[in-house]
């Protein structure tokens, strides 16, 4: 390959060269002797299996877990596999107790393995808040699984963070599919033995691949090696197995295969003839036979059955022993292919950027088309997510914003806010008292604060119950939106309330978006009223504070919902700790949206 080198084997580059074998045994083999001569290489066809591929299985043993936290079995193995705990560590702390291997409630004592539990525990307990795609971002951000699958050898795994890059794209497939998690997990392990399929070359090298794996691609050139190279397809005393058709049937031992020894030897023979088919039609101009019965004759000189040479009916005396003896033992070049290759096409460009008429490549037109892409702005990013007071820590007021990004901080305020966010997500606005407190009841148990949680949902009924506001906003509405997203393009045809704030509206691409926590329509009189739930604690005496904190988010809300409604919108915040409803009044909201868009359009892209 060296001396005859990329011209005379008719190839634009070393990625266009490629050996095919039929069993993956042979690779890595084949790999030591190319880079021993200075050959790049790059082995396509180590792992067959989706589930040799260390991002694949890590990942899908992780979201297995958090599907079942009881799952002690593939606990230990994410244990063992992932965290690279040992068998002894496992063993001290299980002391033959295996149901300790769990991560639905906390693990009490320390150590490595308890350390880990409790990580794996507190990523479990947050997932119910996530959609699917966030849920398994941070199952990767809090295992560090990137930076794990980036220690495991290039050479050996391949591009493991490109595969793990991949199953999130999947991820957010599946949330587009509206899949669960357990869904998304359930695939992940109906796939496991999936063949997985042949990637473009990465880098410029000579690809190793299965001939099983080369099925769909083609290369310049093509080698077979190792033609007279003993070669089964499976091992001769793997049992159970099963004999395929006419009658299927499965065979436990070397006696139920006896009668159907021959049918059995031949379907195999057929199967590797055909994978021998494949890997002499994947050439597009050279095909190299790596003739070698010379290394590989017994010691009467004949060639093991089971090789390629054979399959091929190549050997002495054999029907095409002729053919092959009379191809030319050297690689020669081809002035037609040469030219060929010096053609270079440019890549295709879509017709939707056709009329862009550049001169340049697809990267620069990838480039300027970027630049019309719609940039993404939450309402909650114009409102501080904790406020440094003397009287208050930094815990005690940091507020759960959920919206479009997962909890990450795992603290006690953190999870009251998940916690209230979710009983009231689920709380059924129009029922009667009786069933609100049925509502409340199932959801107390999962607080992590019950006293306060029993004492604020007290505070919260008096709110219902009272003639004014909240209770009236309630009582009038006949639509109730929890959790209400909306996608409101800023540059976007609008009806805002009034034409000030219409031309403070900006025109550089950007969307707004979020989730207003709770929505109450009255159709009739054509009115919205939007609530946003606060679960800082804060004094009374410091409610003012925490109105004007969270005015510019309010402010984003309602000038969405204004301009996709048309309806008058009313704005208010609930504080929980106290029991109080902050309403805004239009004008100031009006006002503060004003300035908020000055502030974006002086703020470049």
């Amino acid at each position: 390959m060296r001396a005859a080198g990329l011209e005379k084997l008719r190839a634009k580059s070393w990625r266009e060269v490629a050996i095919l074998c039929p069993r993956k045994a042979w690779l890595r083999v084949l790999r030591d002797a190319l880079l021993d001569e200075q050959i790049p290489v790059e082995v396509q066809s180590e792992s067959d299996r989706q589930a040799e591929q260390p991002a694949y299985a890590w990942l899908t043993a992780l979201l297995a877990i958090m599907v079942d936290p009881n799952a002690s079995y593939e606990i230990v193995g994410v244990l063992r596999e992932i965290f690279g705990i040992s068998d002894d560590e496992l063993a001290r702390f299980a002391q033959s107790d295996g149901y300790k291997f769990q991560i639905e409630r906390r693990t009490t004592g320390r150590g490595v393995v308890a350390n880990a539990l409790n990580l794996l525990t507190r990523i479990h307990e947050t997932l119910p808040h996530q959609s699917v795609f966030s849920a398994v971002f941070e199952i990767v951000r809090m295992t560090q699984l990137r930076e794990r699958l980036r220690s495991l050898p290039r050479e050996e795994f391949g591009d493991s963070v490109n595969e793990l890059d991949k199953l999130l794209s999947a991820a957010a497939a599946t949330e587009a599919q509206q899949n669960s998690l357990a869904d998304f997990a359930v695939a992940l392990r109906r796939n496991f033995d999936k063949i997985r399929e042949t990637e473009p070359a990465e880098a410029d090298a000579v690809q190793l691949i299965t001939a099983h794996k080369a099925k769909g691609s083609e290369w310049d050139a093509v080698i077979v090696p190792f033609l007279a190279r003993e070669a089964r397809l499976g091992a001769a005393g793997a049992y159970p197995r099963v004999i395929p058709a006419p009658q299927p049937q499965i065979a436990f031992d070397y006696t139920d295969v006896a009668d159907v020894k021959d049918r059995l030897e031949r379907i195999q023979r057929q199967e590797m003839e055909r994978l021998l088919y494949v890997a002499l039609t994947r050439a597009r101009h050279t095909l190299v036979l790596a003739f070698d019965p010379n290394f590989f004759r017994g010691a009467k000189g004949q060639v093991h059955s089971d090789t390629q040479l054979k399959w091929l009916q190549a050997d002495t005396n054999e029907s095409n022993a002729e053919i092959i003896a009379a191809v030319p033992d050297k690689a020669s070049a081809c002035t037609e292919t040469a030219a060929r290759h010096r053609e270079t096409q440019p890549e295709p460009v879509t017709d939707s950027l056709s009329a862009l008429q550049l001169e340049t490549g697809w990267i620069d037109i990838a480039r300027q088309r970027a630049a019309s892409i719609i940039q993404t702005i939450s309402p909650s990013e114009f409102a501080p997510e904790e406020e440094v007071s003397e009287t208050l820590s930094t815990e005690e007021w940091i507020e759960i914003e959920p919206e479009l990004r997962p909890p990450r901080i795992d603290n006690p305020a953190t999870r009251y806010g998940v916690w209230w966010h979710d009983f009231a997500e689920h709380m059924t606005w129009h029922s009667d008292a009786a069933q609100k407190q049925e509502v409340f009841q199932r959801s107390v148990e999962r607080s992590p604060d019950i006293a306060r949680s029993k004492r604020e949902w007290q505070l919260l009924q008096k709110q219902i119950e009272s003639s004014a506001e909240l209770g009236r906003h309630l009582r009038d509405a006949d639509l109730i939106r929890q959790e209400m997203p909306f996608f409101w393009k800023l540059d976007g045809p609008s009806s805002p309330p009034d034409e000030s704030v219409r031309k403070a509206d900006r025109t550089g691409g950007e969307c707004l978006e979020g989730i207003v926590d709770l929505a109450l329509f009255n159709r009739k009189a054509n009115e919205v009223f939007i609530l946003d739930w606060k679960t800082n604690r804060i004094a009374l005496d410091k409610i003012d504070n925490l109105r004007q904190i969270y005015r510019p988010q309010i402010a984003a809300y309602w000038q969405a919902v204004s301009s996709l409604t048309t309806a008058r919108v009313g704005a208010a915040i609930y504080s929980t700790a106290t029991g109080q409803l902050l309403i805004y009044q239009a004008d100031e909201l009006a006002t503060e949206w004003q300035r908020l868009a000055r502030e974006m359009a002086a703020t470049p892209g």
